[in-house]
């Protein structure tokens, strides 16, 4: 029997405080999944963000970057633990190549969010004893990547996500899901099944739910 994943997640995460981090540190596929795996981090989507052209595309992109936005409980992972994990998992000094497509950036979207990222960055200048190149600017426009883009190494598993797709209302709830984001690490190498299924346990939901849920990850075809 099909589950609505999107209602059950709802329920999972009302009354819970969100944050946004919005960051480019190359091609978005693999930051995508690296980040949706990590308990804490709620949705994540790729898109394009840090320019001025109206309406990028992934063949038109302009002067804007690949970015992941990464919806987050900072009550369960900090954007301090996130601004590290972004640093220590890239090369923020690498040359630009391909314009601005590929470039190190944080984008921040209030004050605080500036103020915490600038923190950690001479920080880990301190204990690198290097400098970081990594561009830090205000969020303007976040523009969804095409939808082939979102969630990409999980769709490359064709009967999997025909499985999932059956569970959700719409192409859109699947890819703004927590289940979606953190499938599409574990198919990346990034966190295991096991650890899933024990963090949906762990979920403010009805046991019966949770159980159905974790029943449908051990049926999922590869």
């Amino acid at each position: 029997m099909d589950i609505n994943i999107q209602a059950i997640e709802q329920y999972m995460i009302e009354n819970k405080r969100m944050d946004t981090l919005v960051f480019g540190m190359g091609c978005f596929w693999s930051p995508e999944a690296n980040f949706g795996q990590l308990p804490g981090v709620l949705r994540t989507r790729v898109g394009f963000a840090g320019g001025t052209k109206t309406n990028p595309t992934y063949r038109q992109m302009g002067d804007h970057t690949e970015t992941v936005e990464v919806t987050f409980d900072p009550d369960a992972i900090s954007l301090e633990q996130l601004l590290r994990k972004f640093w220590n998992d890239h090369n923020p000094n690498r040359p630009a190549y391909k314009e601005r497509q590929y470039i190190s950036l944080l984008l921040y979207r209030n004050a605080e969010q500036k103020t915490i990222m600038e923190a950690v960055k001479q920080q880990l200048e301190v204990d690198r004893e290097d400098s970081i190149y990594t561009e830090i600017a205000p969020m303007h426009d976040f523009t969804e990547a095409e939808p082939h883009h979102q969630k990409y190494y999980l769709k490359r598993f064709k009967r999997a996500t025909e499985q999932l797709m059956m569970n959700f209302p719409d192409e859109a709830s699947f890819h703004n899901s927590t289940i979606t984001s953190r499938l599409n690490g574990f198919v990346r190498e990034y966190g295991t099944l096991a650890s899933i299924k024990e963090e949906i346990a762990q979920w403010n939901i009805p046991e019966d739910e949770a159980i159905e849920l974790q029943k449908l990850l051990d049926d999922l075809k590869w």
